[in-house]
């Protein structure tokens, strides 16, 4: 896919973040089928750029070939612990394979590998204009991590809930800021809309739990594993026809059924970081089908990708 193009794709995504209003759904629009690819942690190694494309072409070749793509972060692996020069390798080679291999626009929401310099384990400054979020908008072409756009009678909202955590590490959340935002726009959308949400990090999750201590009988999930503002963003999700939520980050398949909201976590094109299955789940992603009605269907394809051992 052309520079141009992408640049042009990137402004029409973004419009969704400034205009105050969209047009209100075509309820007699046709099915529109997207592709969720999370979790694809691009590299040179382990045939990484192979597989990407692997999963390109699967889903090229699929009988209705997807309108758009919607990756589900962590792009790239990584730039949260390694240096300016590993970094530009990274999204050169994860921008060439995504251009060179489909002409399917792509939509990008953004993980916590895809994010520059937080682990202060490389000479990368704060003040650095590419520090943190800051890269990944320069090499993306993203004026903000959140965003909004309507297709096939559906609202998007692609959500940015990477946040820093004191200890140098990262912790899920949606920031003020991104939460006014959210909060407004899905006032202000249409009621009989129907929306759905992407994040990188669960908004609810079941897979991963850390195991707490016997004595007080508890599992434990951290706060780099579910969003630590499940309920505030569950209940607002629930006042506004939110009918679906994309994730990624546990690279498992995971479906959550609540309060009217369906969550997925959508397995990744890497599976076990391109060594293979990981917990059993092959490399993969998400085929959805949206009817302008508010229902949908939901896939994991197995693109048939063998780790190169």
């Amino acid at each position: 896919m052309r520079r141009r193009n992408f640049l042009q794709l990137a402004s029409a995504a973004l419009s969704g973040c400034v205009l105050p209003s969209f047009a209100r759904a075509d309820q007699t629009a046709k099915p529109f089928r997207f592709a969720h690819l999370t979790d694809i942690h691009v590299q040179p190694e382990l045939s990484a750029a192979d597989g990407f494309r692997k999963c390109l072409a699967a889903v090229n070749a699929l009988d209705v070939k997807p309108e758009v793509i919607v990756t589900g972060g962590d792009m790239v692996m990584d730039v949260f612990a390694h240096n300016r020069n590993r970094a530009d390798k990274l999204f050169a080679l994860y921008s060439d394979v995504s251009k060179g291999e489909t002409d399917i626009p792509f939509y990008p929401c953004i993980g916590n590998h895809d994010v520059f310099g937080w682990s202060h384990r490389q000479d990368v400054k704060p003040e650095d204009a590419a520090f943190g979020k800051g890269l990944v908008c320069e090499k993306l072409s993203l004026e903000k991590t959140y965003y909004a756009f309507d297709q096939g009678g559906w609202r998007f909202y692609i959500l940015d809930d990477i946040q820093m955590a004191p200890d140098n590490r990262y912790q899920a959340y949606i920031d003020e800021e991104q939460l006014d935002w959210l909060t407004k726009d899905l006032e202000a959308k249409p009621a009989e809309t129907p929306a759905l949400v992407v994040s990188h990090i669960p908004i609810y999750t079941v897979t991963t739990f850390d195991k707490g201590r016997e004595d007080d009988l508890a599992y434990r999930v951290g706060y780099s594993a579910m969003c630590r503002d499940a309920p505030k963003l569950g209940a607002l999700f629930g006042k506004h026809n939110v009918k679906l939520a994309l994730s990624g980050h546990h690279h498992q398949l995971e479906r959550i059924e609540y309060n009217g909201v369906t969550y997925i976590c959508g397995g990744a094109v890497c599976g076990s970081w391109w060594r293979g299955p990981y917990r059993g789940m092959q490399e993969g992603f998400g085929l959805v089908d949206l009817n302008p009605d508010g229902t949908f269907a939901y896939k994991y394809v197995d693109y048939g990708w063998n780790a190169v051992t």
